[in-house]
């Protein structure tokens, strides 16, 4: 739930990040109120935050960055329809296509940053079997 006294990212970073979204997330774009894209990019920190931590942090690019940074980035993902936000078993989850990595290799726009993409899809992939196999147990 999104504090209303105190959010944890700024209205003005979420508000400039819903104005870069142009596919799957452009519809934020339009919202009025900005407590919605407070919740997801505060969903997506979450998520970040608790299951892709440990996978991420021997990276020196996402070591370095702000929590928040690295939601807007997987939410960049989603608005571009390489990482699937959907919801299993009551959980929310962030799952990368099998496309994710052919299409970052596409963008010549993201090549400076393709190889730190790279890591965050192999630590989607990874929560994503992590989940598969707790739930077969």
């Amino acid at each position: 739930m999104v504090s209303r006294n105190k959010p944890s990212v700024s209205r003005s970073f979420a508000r400039q990040l819903a104005q870069t979204w142009n596919g799957k997330l452009s519809h934020y774009r339009q919202h009025r109120n900005d407590e919605h894209v407070l919740a997801i990019l505060e969903e997506s920190s979450r998520y970040v935050g608790l299951h892709l931590e440990n996978d991420l942090a021997s990276s020196t690019y996402w070591s370095d960055l702000p929590l928040f940074r690295r939601a807007g980035v997987l939410l960049f993902l989603v608005d571009q329809g390489v990482v699937e936000r959907t919801t299993r078993n009551g959980r929310r989850i962030f799952e990368p296509l099998p496309h994710a990595e052919s299409w970052v290799q596409s963008q010549k726009a993201l090549t400076a940053f393709s190889k730190p993409i790279h890591e965050m899809i192999s630590a989607l992939r990874h929560e994503f079997r992590r989940r598969a196999q707790s739930s077969r147990s």
